[in-house]
């Protein structure tokens, strides 16, 4: 015989009424306390989620930046450019620029050392080499003046006044009257230096069929004087390797030693300008190695390397 499940009787149920709310509460299971822990997971998500779209703006305006600037300058990183052309610094071409290669690099130098790593890549160098001058590619031609005694003195390059020997017959024309030209032969005067590229020669005027001569001249009178065109041979240099200084103007000369390069101070004649080159008449002997491209920024280079050795003593 089964035993029925008796039903609470009423006075069991009045005594739980009577404990009140706060002893029926006590007598339940207790209830977890989830809602602070869901809030807090939802906002650990919400922020990670505002990073992720933040790193993708960035990447976007990065990738962005970096498709518009397709050119650049090797020595001088600051200069870029969307098209093909030339660096307004130090004249070189642009190159591509190459992002990957920039981005491995970029954590572990500088951009002042990648500049330099860029310029060593390229053919800076150039030899100090023998030229020779056809008539044709430039006159024999210096300023002249009147002097007291009639004589008539005129300024040329050193490697100019060398091939215009004694007896040479040249033309004086005067500045205030361009009409008048005065047939004028060069004396046996030795030259004088005038400065460190030129010296003084002198020429005695002579008598034109023309009528005029000396008697046109004029103590104080300007002009030039002007030979025949003759070939000669110079030693040259770039014109873009020669710096200028207080002390007058130098080379950056190859020690013959890695990419090592020292000050080396030249005498300049004259500089073909169009044809880019200057004629070099002393400090250089031929098939010396200089550099040519490039020269103001590898000179600076070269200055601060020379700091650092010396502990803060500039390089002479």
């Amino acid at each position: 015989m089964s035993v029925q499940e008796q039903p609470e009787s009423p006075p069991l149920r009045k005594a739980e009424a009577g404990l009140g709310a706060e002893a029926v509460r006590r007598r339940r299971p207790a209830q977890p306390e989830s809602r602070p822990f869901i809030v807090a997971v939802r906002l650990v998500l919400l922020f990670a989620a505002l990073a992720a779209m933040a790193l993708g703006w960035a990447i976007a305006f990065r990738d962005r930046d970096a498709g518009d600037v397709r050119y650049v300058c090797p020595m001088h990183l600051e200069v870029t450019s969307r098209e093909p052309g030339t660096c307004p610094i130090c004249r070189m071409a642009l190159e591509p620029r190459a992002d990957s290669a920039m981005a491995a690099g970029g954590a572990s130098m500088s951009g002042e050392v990648e500049a330099v790593e860029n310029v060593r890549k390229h053919n800076v160098i150039d030899f100090v080499r023998r030229r020779s001058l056809l008539p044709h590619t430039r006159e024999l031609r210096g300023g002249a003046w009147i002097e007291d005694d009639g004589t008539v003195s005129a300024v040329f390059y050193r490697d100019q006044a060398d091939v215009i020997a004694a007896g040479e017959q040249g033309s004086f024309s005067l500045t205030r009257a361009p009409g008048v030209v005065v047939p004028v032969r060069r004396t046996s005067d030795e030259p004088v230096v005038w400065d460190a590229s030129t010296v003084r020669i002198r020429f005695r005027a002579e008598s034109a069929k023309n009528g005029a001569g000396p008697a046109a001249l004029h103590p104080g009178d300007v002009g030039w004087v002007e030979t025949a065109p003759q070939p000669r041979d110079v030693l040259a240099v770039p014109a873009s390797a020669v710096l200028q200084s207080p002390e007058g103007p130098y080379v950056l000369a190859w020690t013959g030693t890695g990419y090592q390069f020292e000050k080396r101070p030249v005498e300049i004649g004259e500089t073909f300008t169009k044809n880019g080159f200057a004629v070099i008449l002393s400090g250089l002997r031929a098939n010396e190695r200089v550099v040519a491209r490039a020269t103001f920024f590898v000179d600076a280079e070269r200055r601060m390397a020379g700091r650092m050795s010396e502990g803060g003593v500039a390089a002479q």
